[in-house]
């Protein structure tokens, strides 16, 4: 078996998907399995490339990945690679119905006699809107997860002359419009609602720990050259909670040092300055901004708290890795986060108010023993999901190989 992951993103580019893909691949490779990333992305001096299991392919001239033709135009010289290796399975990520081209390409590596499947991350935005929606008129996520189950199927009422059941997928922009021969899905919550009618083989395998965890849970030691601060908060964009972010920069009654990691995210830095631009925290110089480090763990071991109010996520991952370090969490109740952190993070109701997670940190910082608590239960999850990642890996080798 040879499994082969085609990814316009990887390392060093240093999104979730990034690194989700580039472990997938070592942790087959450890498992036996000899497995390739295929990207476009070339390596970079002094950040992390991921793993060195990758045919870096560079394009043959000049071309614009973040355009549909440019895509279209790589994507052809890694079909002749494909071509030109004995790969038994492929995988594409993160197949997005709108802006990528990969309907054509997944249909001619299928014509190879080659297993082609998807890579599903996250939720389409109109969806993740619908589910902030509907979260203030249901009571709990279940009740969420029946409506929009409903209105899912809906999308399939009508067929198209051009698309047929196809255009259903395409509304709720799931990989299956496609028409792969399986999926691979990144969290139990996110595989729920793609596939409506149970029509294609799929496999939840989680996103993996940092691979310099030990098996006992804890981290492996590195040099640290960052200063320590009381918060550290990533990526403050919409959706990732960045209004919660602000107003707790912006409360005067406390004297907190923060850390902003912004991520792949920076973009949206100008509109984030401006929501704290007059708090007390940036006049003292209480605030850090950092666009990029090359080792999260010299993040998390000079963090004292993590917090995390991501509206969505595919799967919390990034509300995990602090744990390894010792470091509590806080996080919004959304269920791809909790399927994450379990109980071991401190969880607010999503959509509350920014004064609880204030008064929660107060609490936090004051309490000793409860902090204490809260690092242990993160010690506890983390070696849980060690645990899991040692049966998911063999039960997802074993899937593979029942596809031939």
């Amino acid at each position: 078996m040879k499994v082969g992951l085609v990814a316009l993103h990887w390392p060093p580019d240093f999104g979730g998907a990034e690194q989700y893909n580039s472990r997938l691949i070592e942790e087959l490779n450890t498992h036996g399995v000899e497995a390739y990333g295929i990207t476009p992305r070339l390596t970079e001096d002094k950040m992390d490339n991921g793993t060195s299991y990758v045919h870096r392919i560079a394009p043959h001239d000049p071309i614009n990945l973040e355009h549909s033709q440019g895509m279209k135009r790589w994507l052809k010289s890694a079909l002749e690679h494909i071509e030109a290796e004995n790969y038994t399975h492929i995988l594409v990520s993160n197949c997005r119905t709108i802006g990528y081209p990969f309907l054509d390409f997944i249909n001619q590596v299928k014509d190879l006699g080659i297993k082609t499947g998807v890579i599903h991350f996250d939720l389409d935005k109109r969806i993740r809107l619908f589910f902030e929606q509907m979260k203030t008129k249901s009571v709990n996520w279940e009740a969420v997860q029946e409506e929009m189950m409903e209105y899912i199927k809906g999308c399939f009422a009508y067929d198209s002359p051009l698309c047929g059941d196809n255009l259903g997928y395409w509304a709720i922009d799931s990989p299956l419009y496609f028409n792969p021969d399986f999926v691979v899905s990144c969290s139990e919550w996110s595989n729920t609602f793609i596939d409506p009618f149970n029509t294609t083989p799929s496999f939840v395998l989680h996103p993996f720990l940092p691979l310099k965890v030990n098996r006992d849970g804890k981290e492996q030691k590195t040099e640290n050259n960052l200063k320590e601060v009381d918060i550290t908060m990533i990526n403050p964009m919409y959706h990732k909670g960045r209004s919660y972010m602000a107003d707790i920069v912006n409360d005067y009654s406390n004297k907190w040092t923060y850390r902003i990691l912004l991520g792949g995210y920076g973009g949206d830095k100008e509109d984030f300055l401006r929501m704290i631009q007059d708090s007390w925290a940036v006049r003292d110089g209480r605030v850090e901004i950092i666009p990029y480090v090359e080792n999260m763990e010299d993040v998390w071991t000079s963090t004292k708290l993590f917090i995390f109010p991501s509206r969505f996520e595919g799967y919390g991952m990034a509300a995990v890795e602090p744990m390894v370090h010792g470091v509590p969490v806080m996080v919004q109740d959304y269920p791809s986060i909790v399927e994450a952190v379990g109980d071991s993070a401190f969880l607010h109701e999503y959509n509350g108010e920014s004064k609880e997670w204030i008064e929660s940190i107060e609490e936090i910082f004051f309490d000793d023993e409860e902090y204490g608590e809260y690092q242990q239960k993160g010690y506890e999850r983390v070696r849980q999901l060690k645990e899991r990642e040692g049966i998911e890996i063999p039960a997802f080798i074993e899937f593979l190989e029942k596809l031939l």
